[in-house]
């Protein structure tokens, strides 16, 4: 068997789903999500973001470009910035995104473990506080 090598830009991009994000996001697949671990490059435009989400599995958020911000339901959001690794556990209502006074877009790395269940939207107000 030969390796395969492929280049960031040149993967499929598809655009968040309505029904899962608020805003502009570009999503490309590094691993295939039929299998036990999923891992995609999410783009973040300003202002956009995830709904509500939780995950069977623990999903890690490695950001790559931008800041970012990530919400456990019912605590306080957390602000993170290229480097920085965000690990969610299993069973754990959360959103994310691009921070709010982020200008440009946002990258991360999402390495999700199981399935995910999406929730409700993250109301403008939600997405500001903090």
């Amino acid at each position: 068997m030969a390796l395969q090598v492929e280049h960031i830009e040149d993967l499929p991009q598809q655009s968040g789903e309505p029904t899962s994000f608020t805003g502009t996001t570009h999503i490309q697949s590094v691993v295939s999500s039929e299998g036990p671990v999923a891992m995609a490059r999410v783009t973040f435009e300003k202002g956009a973001r995830t709904f509500w989400h939780v995950h069977s599995g623990e999903q890690v958020l490695y950001f790559l470009e931008g800041r970012g911000r990530v919400q456990v339901r019912g605590e306080q959001p957390v602000d993170a910035s290229e480097g920085d690794i965000v690990r969610i556990p299993a069973g754990v209502e959360h959103w994310h995104g691009a921070h709010p006074e982020e200008e440009h877009r946002m990258r991360h790395l999402a390495i999700t473990f199981g399935r995910v269940t999406w929730l409700d939207p993250v109301s403008d107000e939600d997405y500001r506080a903090g």
